[in-house]
């Protein structure tokens, strides 16, 4: 079995597996339905126990780096209310997988439930969902850690090299995308370092009627600037909703006046990540690199090449008007 895909375990094991967690695990004994979840992008295999309980199975070989994903979302939940309680973690070398154990959130992913909203609830969510994320990134990264502005600028140095060789891609598009990071990566200088969930957008978020219900999915979490989570919204998160995408940095920053400094940041992650997402997309494929790209140009729309720090969707006043 090749236990880097758990998408390929047979059903024979993914059986074996769970009767050997009901034996290990005391609540487990007394379960009275156990269901698997099979939508999201994970490769993990994923149970609900009793509509109480969720469970993580995944590859053996990643049980070191998810044990501290599970010890991080423990000292989370000290942190927001709307992270799962982290309940247990073990290893079965004999079926090679490791499985955690999470309190499971009621409701339906972000992307789901949006669609069924108004705007002001859509706003409403966001809000509350950015409130509760401001509050996680108060926890600091671990002592040591190297500098947040050296690490991510050896990898943007990285990804612009490869951007560099897309032939793809327009010459100006190109230029004026590194002009733009190279001229501001200096604002990375001295921002804090604290826990990134780092794959912040309805998707990985739970709405339960028409309230933020909690945060799920840390496999990406990371270290680093917590401005940097925001940087997605304008990438995936408007896709999906625009109220939400508005309410999730204005509750972030606490309904409060945005700094200059704030949008400066967002602007040049904003930049990155659309590099990145070219780079990325050509690794992917046809259909991803188009896809993708689709997105980036409208990130290079919404902020006018990068002239704008503010983008076009978060200033867009009949939105605004269906939110007050």
């Amino acid at each position: 079995m090749d236990n880097k895909s758990l998408c390929i375990v047979n059903k024979g094991d993914v059986v074996r597996m769970v009767k050997v967690m009901q034996q290990e695990i005391p609540f487990m004994r007394e379960a009275k339905s156990i269901q698997q979840l099979t939508k999201g992008f994970s490769n993990d295999q994923k149970f609900v126990m009793d509509d109480k309980y969720l469970i993580r199975l995944f590859p053996i070989e990643d049980a070191n780096h998810r044990r501290i994903e599970f010890e991080t979302i423990m000292v989370l939940s000290s942190f927001s209310d709307f992270v799962p309680e982290a309940i247990g973690f073990s290893v079965q070398e004999n079926l090679g997988v490791a499985y955690m154990v999470l309190s499971y959130l009621p409701g339906k992913d972000g992307e789901e439930a949006l669609s069924s909203l108004t705007e002001l609830e859509q706003y409403q969510v966001g809000f509350q969902a950015g409130v509760e994320l401001r509050k996680l990134h108060e926890y600091p990264a671990p002592v040591g850690s190297e500098p947040w502005n050296i690490v991510k600028k050896r990898k943007s140095d990285r990804y612009i090299e490869e951007l560099r060789l897309l032939e793809e891609l327009d010459t100006g598009v190109c230029s004026n995308l590194i002009s733009y990071i190279k001229s501001n990566e200096y604002l990375m200088d001295g921002r804090p370092n604290r826990f990134q969930h780092d794959d912040f957008h309805p998707s990985n978020l739970i709405v339960e009627g028409k309230e933020f219900n909690g945060f799920i999915d840390f496999q990406r979490m990371d270290w680093g600037d917590p401005l940097h989570d925001l940087q997605k919204l304008g990438f995936f998160g408007i896709k999906v909703s625009v109220p939400f995408s508005m309410g999730a940095i204005d509750g972030y920053n606490g309904g409060e006046k945005i700094s200059e400094e704030f949008w400066k940041l967002f602007a040049l992650y904003s930049a990155m990540h659309v590099v990145s997402a070219f780079v990325w997309g050509k690794k992917m494929g046809e259909e991803q690199y188009d896809l993708l790209s689709r997105y980036a140009m409208d990130v290079l729309k919404d902020h006018d090449d990068f002239r704008e720090h503010v983008p076009r969707w978060y200033r867009e006043d009949s939105i605004r008007q269906n939110i007050k």
